[in-house]
């Protein structure tokens, strides 16, 4: 999995922070929610990559057990389509 870009990271951690001001009665410092937030990603982000992974393999699947059917075209069709 590929890391966030910085702003993308900042963000998140942005988003983190405001969560845990509203939801805890104790602040949580920076630092204590960029560690949280490594840590979720360290742990549950394979959880959501992998699951998006087989979604999208899943989909793309899918797609391919259709193909036939969007892109069937009927043979023998000249003498039909002259009349």
């Amino acid at each position: 999995m590929k890391p966030l870009t910085p702003a993308l990271r900042k963000e998140a951690v942005t988003s983190l922070e405001q969560f845990c001001d509203e939801q805890f009665d104790e602040p949580v410092g920076n630092l204590a929610v960029e560690a949280l937030f490594d840590f979720m990603v360290a742990e549950l982000g394979p959880l959501f990559y992998n699951q998006g992974v087989k979604d999208a393999q899943a989909r793309i699947q899918g797609v391919i057990t259709d193909l036939d059917q969007e892109v069937y075209q009927e043979p023998f069709t000249f003498w039909r389509r002259k009349r």
